[in-house]
C-alpha cells in the first residue's frame, strides 16, 4: 500500500464518524421530524394489529406466538419512542429564552437526533416484520353455539307435531333430507317454533353449531352474510359478495355439523351466493339447512318439497289457553267469558294477533271487551290467509295503546327497514327532535321516555326485545300494519320504504305535499329531485344511500318545516347552499359524511342535536358559536380536527352533552407550535352550566386546571388523559368492557398528579378506571386512598407499575378499614414486572363483591 492510500485511508477512517456526529447537530430538525412520523406510523400499526388481534380474540381464535412477541417488542420500542418525544419536548422548554443570542442545548440536541435515528430505525424494521404475518390468529377450537332461545315457549297440539316432524327430518341423514321448508302464514309462530327446535337439537348435539339469518321480502346478501359469519364466530374480510361467500363455504366445510336457519324467505333465493354448500358438499360436511316462509311454492322451488312441513293455526282449546294467560284476566261472569272467547275467536288461531289482542285487553273492563268483539267481527277476511284479520288484531292493540307518545313512537319504528335493530338513542333523539315527548326538559328525560314507551310496546306485542337492551324490533308482520296505519292517517301521514332496493326517488307518488315523514333509508338512490314542495315534512330520513353523492343546491328550498334530518353515511362532499333555510331543525345526523365544512351549520338556530360521528369534519368552525340552543354535540372519531378555537365551546351556554373521543384532545396547548395563539381550554367545559354528559380525550395531565370557580356537574363521563395517541385508540376500543358503565376515567399518572377538583367530580365517582402504560404507578392501595375510590366497580391496570406487587402492604401498612369493597371487575394485562398480587392480609370485606378476575 502506497503512503497516499494508506493517508486516504486513514483520514476516512478518521473523517467519517466525525462528519457523522455533526451531522446529528446539523440536521437535528429534520431527523426529529422523521422520527415523529415514524413513531406515527408504528403507532398506527400496532393500533392495526392490536385490532386485529381483539377481534381474533372475539372470534375465540389462538394469537399467533411471533405475534404477541411483537406486539411486545412494538409496545416497547413504541414506548421508548414516546419517552424521547417528551424529552425533546422538556428540553425545548428548559431552553426557551427570551433573549434572542441565547444558543440552544447542543448536548442534548445531539443527543436526542442520534437517538432518534437510532430508535427510528428499529421502527421500521418493526414495522417491515409486520408483513411477514398477514394473519395474526389460529382457527379456535370450537363450542357448540346457537341462536338466542325462544323464552317462554307454550307447546300446542300443532306445534308439537311440527316440532317433532322436523326433528325428524333433520336427523335423518338420508341425503333427499339436505334442505328442510316450514310455512305457515304471518304471524303463525313459525321463528318461535324454529327457536325451538334449535333449543332441541343443541340439547341432543345433533349439531355442533346452529346460525340462523333473516332473509326477508327485500333480500340483502351482506346482512345474510353478516348474520350467519356471526353465528360462525366468523370475521369477514372481503369486501365483495364473492369474496365472502368464499369465506363462509370454507368455515361451512371445515367446521363440519353445521344448521343454517333462514327464516323468513319469500322467494327462491341462491344459496351458493350466500356461501352455503349445496348438493354433495352440504351433505359430505354434515350440514342442513332449515328455511321458513309463508309460501308453501318456495319451499318445492327450494328443493324441500318432500320435506316440507306445514305449521298449522291453533286449535280453539289451544288458541283459549294462549289467549287468557296473555290476558290475565279473570272472567266474573260467564256473560264476560263469552264475550272474551268470542274476542279469541276472531284471532282466528294466529298467535300473533292471540298475544297482542289479549294485551291490549288486559286491564279493560267488560264494555271495552264488547267494542273490541264488535270491531273484530266488522273485520271479514276473504281469503284463506287471514292477513285482514291479523292487521285488525294488531290495528285494535295499537288503538288501545293508552299513551299518544306511545303510539307515536310505535309509528316512528316503522321508518327503519325490516328486521333491523332499532337503536333506543335514536328514538330518543329523534323523538325529541320532533316533540312526541310531552313534559320533557332534558335529552336523558326524553331517553328515559323512549325507554319506558318501548317497554309499553314490547308488553303490548308490538314491540320484540333483541339480545341488546339498547335495541328492539318489529315483526315482519307488525311492520307491515304500521306501515298500513301511516299511510293513511289524516295529521300524520309517512312514507316508509326504508330498505325497499330503491335505486332512485319515488318521483310518481303524487302525495309529497301531505306527507309528515319520509324514509328511505338503506336503499340505492343515487339522485334527488332539485326542489321537492313538502309543505308539511317534519322528518326526512335519507341515510345510507351510499351511492347519492350530492345534494341539489335548492333541495331545501321548499322544506322548511323540517325538524329531524338524517344523511349518515353519504358520499356528499359539501353541504347544499339551502340547508341553512331549515330554522326549524332540531335533530341533524351526518355521522361518517364525507364534507369537511360544516360552517354553514351556524344558521341553523334551533339546532338542539348535532351528530358528526367519524365524519371528515376537519375545523371546529367559529359559526357553530351561534347555535345556543344546542344540547348535544357527538363529534367522536372525528380523527381530522386538531384545533379548536377559543371562546367557541363556551358560548353553547345549553350543551347537555359532549362527545369528543377520539377526536381532539389538546386543551389549552399553543397551537402549531406558536406562541401566542391556544387551542379551547378546559375551562370553557367547566363552566357550561347545563352539562351533564362529558365524554372526551385529554392529551395531558397538564392540560387540566390545577384551580376552578365552578364545581362542574358531570353525571355521566369517559375521559382519557393519555399522551399516546395509541392509548386514546385504546380506550375507544374498550366500548364493549365500558357498556355498562356511566362513569369511567382511563389515565397514564396517578391519582396524586389530578387536581383536587378533578378528584372529587370525577375520580371520587367512577365506576371503571383504567391504568394504561402507567410506569409511576407504584401501589393501588395508594391510589384508592388518594383517589378515594370507593364506589369503582371495574379496575383495569395494563402495561403500568414496574413495582413486583401490586399491593405491598408491608410498605404502606395494613388498613384497618376495607378496600375496594365494591368492585367487581379486575383485569390486568402485560403487567410482566408484577409477580404477586398482594402481600399480607387486607382487612375483611376488602374486594368483598369482586366476581371476575382476568391476568392476561
Amino acid at each position: 500500500m502506497d503512503v497516499a492510500s494508506f493517508s486516504r485511508d486513514a483520514l476516512e477512517c478518521f473523517c467519517c464518524p466525525v462528519l457523522q456526529e455533526i451531522d446529528y447537530f446539523l440536521h437535528y430538525t429534520k431527523n426529529i421530524n422523521e422520527f415523529k412520523d415514524q413513531a406515527q406510523r408504528l403507532n398506527a400499526v400496532v393500533s392495526d394489529v392490536k385490532y386485529a388481534v381483539e377481534q381474533a380474540e372475539r372470534n375465540r381464535e389462538g394469537i399467533k406466538n411471533e405475534v404477541q412477541v411483537w406486539l411486545q417488542r412494538a409496545n416497547k420500542k413504541a414506548t421508548e419512542a414516546q419517552n424521547l418525544l417528551d424529552n425533546e419536548v422538556q428540553a425545548n422548554r428548559n431552553h426557551r429564552c427570551a433573549c434572542a443570542c441565547c444558543s440552544p442545548d447542543w448536548l442534548s440536541r445531539h443527543k436526542l437526533s442520534k437517538q432518534s435515528v437510532s430508535i427510528g430505525k428499529e421502527m421500521g424494521v418493526i414495522c417491515e416484520e409486520k408483513k411477514s404475518f398477514e394473519i395474526v390468529s389460529l382457527p379456535a377450537i370450537s363450542e357448540p353455539t346457537a341462536p338466542a332461545p325462544a323464552g317462554h315457549f307454550m307447546s300446542f297440539e300443532s306445534t308439537k307435531n311440527a316440532v317433532e316432524d322436523i326433528l325428524k327430518a333433520l336427523k335423518d341423514d338420508n341425503n333427499n333430507t339436505n334442505i328442510v321448508g316450514v310455512h305457515g302464514m304471518g304471524g303463525v309462530g313459525k321463528t318461535t317454533m324454529v327457536k325451538q327446535v334449535v333449543e332441541k337439537v343443541m340439547t341432543e348435539g345433533h349439531f355442533h353449531r346452529v346460525v340462523m339469518a333473516t332473509v326477508s321480502q327485500t333480500v340483502s346478501l351482506k346482512k345474510i352474510q353478516s348474520s350467519i359469519a356471526d353465528g360462525l364466530e366468523l370475521l369477514l374480510t372481503k369486501k365483495s359478495d364473492e369474496g365472502r361467500a368464499k369465506e363462509l363455504r370454507e368455515k361451512i366445510m371445515a367446521d363440519k355439523r353445521i344448521l343454517v336457519i333462514l327464516d323468513d324467505v319469500w322467494e327462491w333465493i341462491d344459496l351458493s351466493s350466500i356461501g352455503i354448500p349445496i348438493g354433495s358438499d352440504l351433505e359430505s360436511c354434515k350440514s342442513k339447512i332449515l328455511l321458513t316462509t309463508r309460501r308453501e311454492h318456495v319451499c318445492n322451488s327450494m328443493g324441500c318439497k318432500e320435506n316440507r312441513i306445514h305449521l298449522n293455526i291453533l286449535s280453539p282449546e289451544d288458541s283459549w289457553d294462549l289467549f287468557i294467560k296473555t290476558a290475565g284476566t279473570v272472567f266474573d261472569s260467564t256473560e264476560f267469558e263469552a264475550v272474551a272467547r268470542e274476542v279469541a275467536g276472531e284471532c282466528q288461531g294466529l298467535p300473533l294477533a292471540l298475544v297482542t289482542v289479549g294485551r291490549a285487553l288486559g286491564d279493560k273492563d267488560e264494555e271495552e271487551w264488547k267494542k273490541a268483539a264488535r270491531r273484530l267481527k266488522r273485520s271479514v277476511s276473504p281469503n284463506p290467509f287471514h292477513e285482514e284479520k291479523v292487521t285488525e288484531c294488531i290495528k285494535l292493540s295499537y288503538d288501545f295503546l293508552k299513551d299518544r307518545e306511545a303510539k307515536a313512537c310505535f309509528l316512528m319504528c316503522c321508518l327503519f327497514p325490516e328486521d333491523h335493530n332499532i337503536s333506543k338513542e335514536v328514538l330518543a333523539r329523534y323523538g325529541m327532535g320532533l316533540r312526541l315527548f310531552h313534559h320533557v326538559d332534558t335529552l336523558d328525560e326524553a331517553r328515559g321516555d323512549a325507554d319506558t314507551f318501548t317497554k309499553n310496546l314490547i308488553d303490548s306485542g308490538l314491540l320484540l326485545e333483541c339480545d341488546e337492551d339498547a335495541f328492539v324490533r318489529m315483526h315482519d308482520v307488525v311492520l307491515d300494519t304500521a306501515k298500513l296505519i301511516s299511510s293513511s292517517g289524516n295529521e300524520e301521514l309517512f312514507m316508509a320504504q326504508a330498505g325497499s332496493a330503491l335505486e332512485e326517488w319515488p318521483r310518481r307518488d303524487t302525495r309529497f305535499e301531505s306527507y309528515t315523514a319520509v324514509s328511505v333509508m338503506f336503499n340505492d338512490i343515487k339522485s334527488l329531485p332539485d326542489e321537492p314542495v313538502c309543505p308539511k315534512l317534519q322528518a326526512l330520513l335519507l341515510q345510507e344511500n351510499k351511492n347519492l353523492r350530492e345534494i341539489p343546491s335548492g333541495f331545501f328550498n321548499r322544506i322548511n318545516t323540517l325538524k329531524v334530518l338524517d344523511i349518515s353515511g353519504l358520499p356528499v362532499l359539501s353541504l347544499p347552499p339551502s340547508i341553512r333555510l331549515l330554522e326549524n331543525l332540531c335533530t341533524l345526523y351526518m355521522d361518517r359524511c364525507k364534507s369537511k365544512d360544516i360552517s354553514i351549520l351556524g344558521g341553523l338556530k334551533k339546532l338542539e342535536i348535532l351528530s358528526l360521528n367519524r365524519s371528515f369534519v376537519n375545523t371546529f368552525p367559529e359559526e357553530l358559536a351561534e347555535l345556543t340552543e344546542l344540547r348535544m354535540l357527538d363529534m367522536r372519531s372525528c380523527a381530522y380536527i386538531q384545533t379548536i378555537s377559543p371562546n367557541i365551546i363556551s358560548r353553547l351556554h345549553g350543551l347537555e352533552e359532549l362527545y369528543l373521543q377520539g377526536s381532539f384532545c389538546q386543551w389549552g396547548n399553543r397551537v402549531g407550535g406558536t406562541n401566542e395563539e391556544r387551542n379551547a381550554s378546559l375551562e370553557e367545559l367547566i363552566n357550561l352550566p347545563q352539562l351533564t354528559v362529558l365524554k372526551i380525550d385529554i392529551e395531558g395531565v397538564n392540560c387540566l386546571p390545577r384551580n376552578v370557580n365552578f364545581s362542574p356537574k358531570w353525571e355521566k363521563f369517559d375521559i382519557c388523559i393519555n399522551g399516546s395517541l395509541f392509548n386514546r385508540l385504546l380506550n375507544s376500543n374498550l366500548s364493549i368492557l365500558k357498556r355498562v358503565r356511566t362513569r369511567t376515567l382511563f389515565i397514564d399518572t396517578t391519582m396524586s398528579t389530578l387536581p383536587d377538583w378533578f378528584v372529587k367530580v370525577v375520580a371520587e365517582k367512577a365506576e371503571m378506571l383504567i391504568y394504561s402504560w402507567c410506569w409511576n404507578l407504584k401501589n393501588i392501595l395508594v391510589e384508592y386512598d388518594k383517589g378515594w375510590l370507593f364506589g369503582l366497580k371495574c379496575l383495569y391496570v395494563e402495561q403500568s407499575c414496574s413495582e413486583q406487587c401490586l399491593i405491598p402492604l408491608a410498605a404502606e401498612g395494613i388498613p384497618n378499614t376495607p378496600v375496594f369493597e365494591n368492585l367487581q371487575e379486575l383485569h390486568i394485562h402485560n403487567m410482566e414486572s408484577v409477580k404477586e398480587m398482594c402481600v399480607g392480609q387486607l382487612s375483611p370485606g376488602s374486594f368483598e363483591k369482586l366476581k371476575f378476575l382476568e391476568v392476561q
